[in-house]
C-alpha cells in the first residue's frame, strides 16, 4: 500500500506529517538523495550542519522534520530520498561548475529533457518578473500565463520521473509513505500508471482538517497554482478563466505571507493567511485586478495588504 501525503513545508503540517509516516514502513522524502543523510538519521552529524546542505525556505520546519526522522529511523522506518529530476538539475549545475557549455550540457541524453524544461521555465518566470515591475497589465497577465504553461511542463516531467522511480522501489509487501507538495498532484496519476489499477494507493490532503475548520476551499491552494495545474493535468482551459486566474494570482502573491511562521496564539498560521488572501481575491472580477494591481504593485506586503482590503471594502460598498 502506497500514502501520497500531499502537503505544505509549514510547521502546521508537521504533527499530521508525523500521523502518517509513523503508519508506513518506508518513507519517501521530496527531495534529491544528499550523501549526508545517514549520518543525520544517525546523530552522526548535527541537525544544523545537514540543513546547511541547501537553502532552506523554512528553516524551523527543515530542522524539526529532520528530528521527525531521526525519531522515525530509530524506530526501523526506511528513510529513502526520491527526487530525479532534482537530482539531474543539481548534476547539471555540476557540470557548468565544470566548464561545460550549454550546449554540450543539451546534447547529453540524460540531462535534456531536465535542462530544457528547466531553462524554458526559468526564462518565463524571468520575462514575468520583467513584465511585473512596469509593464501593461495585460501584458503582466500574460506573462503569467507562460510562466504556467512552462511551469506545468516542467512539473509533468518531474512526477513523470519520480512515478517512475518510486515504482521501481515499490515493494508489495511493503507500505510506503510518499512526501509531496500540494503542485505536485499530478504525482498520484504517474504512481497509478506505472503500478496499475491493482495496487492500492492513498491520497491524503494532510492538511484538511484544519482548512475544513477555517471554511476555505480547493484545498487552499492560489490562484496562479490553480492555473498551473489546469495546465498540467488538462493541458489548458479557457481563456477568460485563465486570465481571471492570472490576474487573481498577480494580487495574491503580492498579500501572501513568505516568511516561515512559528504556530502560537494561532494553530495555524499559514493556512489562516491562505484562507484569508483567499477570500479576498475571490472577491475580484479582472478589471477589479487590474485596477488594484496598479495601486499595489511596486508596495511592500503590508501596505498592499491595507490597500487591498480597503479596495474590497469599497467594491462592495458600491454594490
Amino acid at each position: 500500500m502506497i500514502t501520497i501525503g500531499f502537503s505544505s513545508h509549514h510547521l502546521e503540517a508537521l504533527p499530521y506529517i508525523r500521523g502518517h509516516m509513523e503508519r508506513h514502513q518506508v518513507v519517501v522524502l521530496e527531495e534529491p538523495p544528499s550523501p549526508h543523510l545517514q549520518a543525520m538519521l544517525d546523530g552522526r552529524i548535527p541537525i544544523s550542519d545537514y540543513i546547511m546542505e541547501f537553502d532552506s525556505g523554512f528553516p524551523e520546519f527543515d530542522r524539526r522534520m529532520c528530528t521527525l526522522l531521526q525519531g522515525l529511523h530509530h524506530s526501523g522506518t526506511q528513510i529513502i530520498q526520491v527526487e530525479p529530476y532534482l537530482e539531474k538539475l543539481l548534476q547539471i549545475h555540476e557540470l557548468f561548475a565544470d566548464g561545460k557549455t550549454a550546449e554540450e550540457v543539451s546534447r547529453e541524453p540524460e540531462f535534456k529533457n531536465v535542462y530544457e524544461a528547466e531553462k524554458r521555465a526559468t526564462g518565463a518566470l524571468i520575462s514575468y518578473y520583467a513584465q511585473s515591475m512596469e509593464g501593461p497589465f495585460a501584458a503582466v497577465v500574460e506573462g503569467v500565463k507562460d510562466f504556467a504553461r512552462a511551469d506545468a511542463e516542467r512539473l509533468t516531467l518531474r512526477e513523470r520521473l519520480r512515478a517512475r522511480a518510486i515504482s521501481s522501489l515499490h515493494r508489495s509487501n511493503e507500505t510506503m509513505y510518499v512526501e509531496a507538495g500540494y503542485i505536485h498532484y499530478p504525482l498520484y496519476r504517474y504512481v497509478r500508471h506505472e503500478l496499475g489499477e491493482e495496487q492500492e494507493i492513498r491520497v491524503a490532503y494532510l492538511l484538511a482538517p484544519i482548512i475544513k475548520k477555517l471554511q476555505g476551499k480547493r484545498r487552499n491552494m492560489g490562484p496562479g497554482d490553480i492555473l498551473t495545474l489546469h495546465y498540467a493535468l488538462h493541458g489548458g482551459l479557457g481563456e477568460e478563466l485563465a486570465n481571471l486566474l492570472a490576474a487573481r494570482s498577480l494580487i495574491y502573491i503580492k498579500l501572501i505571507e513568505k516568511e516561515e511562521m512559528i504556530p502560537g496564539k494561532y494553530e495555524a498560521p499559514h493556512a489562516m493567511d491562505e484562507v484569508r488572501v483567499n477570500r479576498l481575491v475571490d472577491r475580484l472580477s479582472f478589471n477589479h485586478c487590474r485596477e488594484l494591481f496598479e495601486r499595489i504593485r511596486l508596495s511592500k506586503r503590508a501596505q498592499a495588504v491595507e490597500v487591498a482590503q480597503e479596495y474590497v471594502r469599497s467594491i462592495e460598498h458600491r454594490a
